[in-house]
């Protein structure tokens, strides 16, 4: 086996096994549930059967195993690559991915997302063409990830957050640090993932890059883990097959040798042809994925205007995104779902308000973070004020639900405009400033 198809079996196994991986952790988020509410991507879709979660769940399950052992097969010569196979259940995995996302648009994880790409890349490209275009797009998620970090609220809040984390799980305090240090080494995150994504594109200095990218990973596992800021275990899995999948794509083994034998010679003209990204050289199931594949990789340059969601743009750990801060009446506690209860704050002095850390319930019921999209938590807020509005049928003569919807944070200033809305009739009013559906599914919450 030539060292350029051990890289493009490597590849394939490494996201096979971790989107098996996740999808085990995860496995609540794809089900028929009542565990957190579900906001389709279209209203048309509210009253569909809920067998299709179960149909769309298995088409993901099923293909990664599939694609997993036929590679494992082919590597140890038990049985032929099986390409078409390969075409199938990556097709089977995209569809049933981008379904599911349709009942659902908290499945939009970056992950997921990431994956459903990487198998059509891996699966209808020849190998040569596919570990370019996948370093391409493993690049831009670095470079995109890195502009969303590019403003005020980030070097104000998650930046942070993020710094202490990762102090805190080496050992080191930073209670008597000063806010202008902590700022600056948040306002370096952005700026080192700049240049990785850099260092990464130029051929001369990916070697040296593709450690950094290793350490950086290193250093987010150490921030977010038990250690640190004790997040959910996806995203520390999510770090490790980054690093995984860096070494298989970057690392000097697989690199082509600079001085080239005649035969290798004559072939390279080949060779050239075969690794090509141009749309004029491939035909059919080829150019069909390209498509794809440019389109992921430039569409998030319209999440500044928001026509494009945040977590597809590669938004991780961003801030600037617009938001909805759920309160509710504290008296009304005891009518939301037990599973709920716990992520509760207490009211302000003076004040009957509660706020709901739906975050942090989405991270104890689903294992993963809530969808970073305003539409997505007005419907969240919706399922939870439904819940309230129906307690034993007492309907409180005052409202017992407040939202406040946050505009997207200026880059410059952080500052955002905030506007107050009580009461179901209120807050139901804010599902029309959005192209995509924030109704939610009905939602009753878990026995």
């Amino acid at each position: 086996m030539s060292r350029e198809m051990l890289q493009f079996q490597l590849l394939k196994l490494n996201v096979a096994l971790f989107s098996l991986v996740l999808l085990a952790v995860s496995w609540r988020l794809w089900i028929p549930q009542t565990f957190f509410p579900q906001v389709p991507l279209f209203s048309g879709v509210l009253s569909l059967p809920a067998w299709v979660d179960w149909l769309t769940f298995f088409m993901m399950l099923i293909s990664s195993i599939c694609i997993l052992g036929v590679v494992l097969a082919s590597c140890f010569g038990v049985s032929e690559h099986r390409p078409f196979l390969q075409q199938v259940c990556a097709g089977v995995f995209f569809s049933g991915f981008l379904i599911s996302v349709v009942f659902d648009q908290h499945r939009l994880q970056p992950w997921a997302y990431q994956f459903a790409i990487g198998f059509l890349i891996l699966t209808f490209l020849k190998p040569p063409r596919a570990i370019r275009l996948f370093r391409f797009f493993v690049i831009s998620i670095y470079l995109y990830s890195a502009l969303s970090k590019c403003d005020i609220s980030f070097v104000q809040t998650l930046g942070p957050q993020l710094a202490d984390g990762l102090f805190s799980g080496i050992g080191i305090s930073t209670t008597y640090w000063s806010d202008q240090t902590i700022s600056f080494i948040a306002g370096a995150f952005p700026v080192a993932e700049f240049l990785i994504a850099l260092g990464l594109f130029i051929p001369r200095t990916r070697q040296w890059t593709l450690w950094a990218a290793v350490l950086m990973h290193v250093c987010l596992i150490i921030a977010v883990g038990p250690l640190g800021l004790n997040h959910y275990s996806g995203v520390l899995i999510w770090n490790v097959y980054f690093i995984v999948q860096d070494l298989c794509l970057f690392h000097s083994l697989f690199q082509k040798n600079s001085l080239l034998t005649q035969k290798d010679s004559v072939n390279s003209e080949d060779r050239d042809v075969d690794s090509s990204l141009s749309f004029r050289v491939v035909t059919g199931s080829e150019r069909g994925v390209l498509l794809i594949v440019w389109f992921v990789m430039l569409a998030p340059l319209l999440e500044p205007t928001g026509y494009f969601d945040h977590w597809p743009a590669w938004g991780l750990y961003a801030s600037h995104h617009d938001r909805i801060t759920l309160l509710i009446d504290e008296q009304a506690k005891s009518s939301l779902p037990p599973t709920l209860q716990p992520f509760v704050d207490g009211p302000q002095p003076l004040s009957r308000w509660c706020r709901v850390r739906v975050d942090r319930w989405s991270l104890s019921e689903l294992g993963v973070p809530i969808y970073p999209q305003a539409r997505f938590q007005l419907g969240v807020a919706l399922a939870i004020g439904s819940n309230l509005k129906h307690d034993q049928g007492k309907i409180a003569e005052q409202p017992q639900i407040k939202v406040l919807f946050e505009g997207a944070a200026h880059r410059l200033t952080g500052n955002r405009k905030i506007s107050e809305h009580i009461g179901l009739p209120q807050i139901d009013q804010l599902t029309d400033r959005f192209l995509l559906n924030a109704v939610p599914r009905p939602f009753r919450g878990a026995e």
